[in-house]
């Protein structure tokens, strides 16, 4: 489920000139319906923080995944108590490109090294007024993730 509220995230920075609309300005998370597994069901009061912001053509996004904060780690935290504790903690930014209900990103830098590899994520988005509504497949189901604008350009 963790990747997939990742990969959640991804698909949210679209702009949609059919409709006249725009997705510049700044995103928050606000739900998450999960169909399967160990999170199953509609999660709005444990949404994990996160921001969206979009230019024209770039984004940036930070958030956290999955429904629970992260721990505090003390201040004799093991490398691999401060490690898990990063897991979680989702950074990129790069460029967009998006089309007839289609986005495409291209991070060009990223926490992970392997999100900024080069591969190209293209991604299905529904776009209505200052809301987005995401789906996409995570390990062994779906999950739909909806943000709400809370600045716009």
């Amino acid at each position: 489920m963790k990747k997939s509220v990742a990969i959640l995230a991804l698909v949210v920075g679209a702009s949609s000139p059919a409709f006249g609309q725009t997705l510049e300005g700044v995103w928050k998370p606000v739900a998450v319906v999960v169909d399967s597994g160990p999170d199953r069901g509609r999660h709005t009061s444990d949404v994990q923080p996160g921001l969206l912001i979009f230019t024209r053509n770039h984004y940036s996004m930070t958030f956290v995944q999955g429904f629970k904060p992260r721990p505090i780690p003390g201040d004799s935290a093991t490398d691999e108590e401060l490690g898990l504790s990063f897991l979680p903690f989702t950074a990129n930014a790069g460029t967009y490109w998006q089309g007839a209900g289609v986005i495409t990103f291209s991070p060009s830098v990223a926490k992970h090294p392997a999100v900024m590899s080069g591969t190209k994520l293209t991604y299905t988005v529904r776009i209505k007024g200052d809301t987005i509504w995401a789906k996409s497949a995570g390990r062994g189901g779906y999950a739909t993730s909806t943000w709400v604008r809370i600045e716009r350009r």
